[in-house]
């Protein structure tokens, strides 16, 4: 058996939120993620109109990375927002997160999405020269603002 991209089912998420655990816990995010946290995280995403989902699994049939994300509807056009990307980081640089990016473009490339966006943090290094390896670029018109809560 070799490889496989393919959409996730409703099942993998549980794996997916192990791989989400492991991979935003670590270097360089070290944030305090749980299962549990990660699990509700990939849930509340999978319950939103327009997601998609995509899974690349080993030979063995285990998930080694993940992408999900929403179809958005504007104006005169439809995005895809990527929520999550995540590679278990002993296998990252392999061509797996790339992988799940082509396999990503060619669904939206047939259901006539316009165009895909993220966001990353700036100064975390490989997340922003991976994105940018694969063809996605700053947008100088955008600002990503935030507000915190009490």
């Amino acid at each position: 058996m070799q490889n496989i991209v393919r959409l996730l089912s409703e099942k993998d998420i549980k794996e997916a939120s192990i791989i989400f655990t492991d991979v935003f816990s670590s270097n360089p995010w070290n944030e305090p993620w749980s299962i549990q946290t990660s699990y509700k995280r990939l849930l509340d995403i999978s319950n939103t109109p327009g997601y998609i989902g995509i899974g690349y699994f080993n030979s063995n049939n285990q998930m080694t990375g993940f992408l999900v994300g929403n179809e958005e509807q504007w104006a005169d056009n439809t995005s895809f927002y990527i929520n999550e990307i995540c590679v278990l980081p002993n296998v990252q640089t392999n061509g797996i997160g790339t992988s799940l990016l082509i396999y990503l473009r060619d669904i939206l490339t047939q259901k006539n999405v316009d165009t895909a966006y993220l966001s990353t943090e700036r100064g975390k290094g490989k997340p922003e020269l991976f994105f940018r390896k694969n063809g996605y670029v700053t947008n100088e018109s955008r600002v990503l603002m935030t507000m915190t809560i009490s």
